[in-house]
């Protein structure tokens, strides 16, 4: 089978590049004939087709020229439709399946596609099918007022990024690509990682019979021995939304010892809350941890700490965690309870409730190791890689199927 993979990104930046990454690598060496088509990087790992990919915009600190290429990147890339047509018609795709498109390519790249007549499966790795600024949450708040259909709540409220300019940029891009009917016309089968973005999707008006319900595998991280130590782990992006805060205060007036591994926007102002709580000797800030020093922070760790306040969709550190039979103490919010059972794998607690979150990392510290590790394991059995990638290849062969009876 040939399969072009879209990502805007072609290196490891987070859960959906790791996702799209391995995937393309199982893939080929399955026997498939992988494209990729990404956005040019100097971070980007060598590919065979980067001389198809559209050239790179910044969008986090962006020169004069992205600044003025933006409103048409965003909106309907030209270009990002052409450089596809171009790879379409000399690599010859059985299928195309789309990861995160938006901004960077822009769903032109839909379009190209659909006039190509090739199908297409689309795994969606957020909510930008149905929320402007992707994370169905509102300066601060979780925030379902888009799923009337209406998308210009993103422009009325300043809810990304608090940009009144790029707020109304997200609104546009939704309405027009909603009246052009891009997604409804450009893909044939969406992937949700979780019942919760099904069923989202399907609250803003989605058939059900468009969405395949399959949970994201569990990353395969270096051999280790599992022995839990005396601290909790964080490992994740340092952002509003992740409610970091919350564990912190959680934290408060404990003996427990934190870790927190990664960095983001929020790292100087936890820094400062960690001062103010006065927990300098209990939490220790270690930065972008590699594979292997994650790998081993979860083997010492007594769980790991998911404290998000948004709808989590089925978060990778999670599966990860539990795969390498960690416990996991984690918001009972979005997908995340679909595979965290409280006192069985993990402990459930309300998102933004600094007291439920105390209560929980005191039942995780009192708990039985080898008991939950075990239970760990094996809860994510089923999740393998394994069994992931047959059910992709199975996808794959239906839309080609129904293509045929059409």
């Amino acid at each position: 089978m040939k399969i072009i993979q879209i990502n805007k990104f072609n290196y490891l930046r987070g859960g959906a590049e790791k996702y799209f990454l391995e995937l393309s690598e199982r893939l080929t060496q399955a026997g498939h004939e992988v494209a990729k088509f990404c956005m040019t990087d100097r971070r980007n790992l060598e590919d065979t087709w980067s001389g198809y990919w559209l050239s790179r915009i910044d969008f986090e600190q962006p020169a004069i020229a992205d600044k003025l290429r933006a409103p048409e990147r965003i909106i309907y890339s030209r270009a990002a439709k052409r450089s596809l047509t171009k790879l379409i018609k000399d690599f010859q795709p059985d299928i195309i399946h789309a990861h995160n498109i938006y901004h960077q390519l822009s769903p032109s790249v839909l379009d190209a596609a659909r006039e190509a007549k090739v199908p297409v499966v689309m795994t969606l790795h957020d909510y930008k099918l149905i929320c402007p600024n992707y994370q169905l949450l509102n300066h601060g708040q979780v925030c379902e007022k888009c799923l009337d259909g209406n998308f210009w709540h993103c422009f009325r409220e300043k809810c990304f990024k608090n940009s009144r300019s790029q707020s109304f940029l997200a609104s546009l891009e939704a309405v027009l690509h909603k009246h052009w009917q891009t997604y409804q016309r450009g893909v044939n089968l969406f992937i949700a990682p979780s019942q919760f973005m099904a069923d989202k999707c399907q609250a803003a008006g989605w058939p059900q019979d468009r969405f395949r319900v399959l949970i994201n595998p569990v990353p395969e991280l270096p051999a280790g021995q599992r022995q839990a130590a005396d601290y909790f782990l964080y490992a994740g992006r340092l952002s509003h939304e992740k409610g970091i805060d919350v564990l912190l205060k959680a934290l408060a007036g404990s003996n427990y010892k934190l870790k927190i591994a990664g960095r983001g926007p929020q790292e100087n102002a936890l820094r400062q809350l960690v001062k103010d709580l006065k927990l300098s000797e209990q939490v220790d800030f270690l930065g972008q941890q590699g594979r292997e020093q994650l790998a081993k922070l979860l083997d010492g760790t007594i769980a790991l700490t998911v404290p998000s306040i948004w709808y989590e969709n089925m978060p990778l550190n999670i599966l990860e965690a539990l795969g390498r039979g960690c416990p996991v103490v984690a918001s009972r919010i979005g997908g995340i309870p679909e595979i965290v059972n409280h006192q069985v794998n993990g402990w459930l607690a309300e998102p933004g409730d600094c007291g439920d979150w105390t209560k929980a990392l005191e039942q995780a510290a009192q708990a039985d190791p080898l008991k939950f590790s075990q239970q760990a394991k094996e809860s994510v059995n089923q999740y393998n890689w394994s069994q992931h990638f047959l059910a992709i290849e199975a996808i794959y062969q239906q839309i080609l199927q129904n293509r045929g009876h059409d």
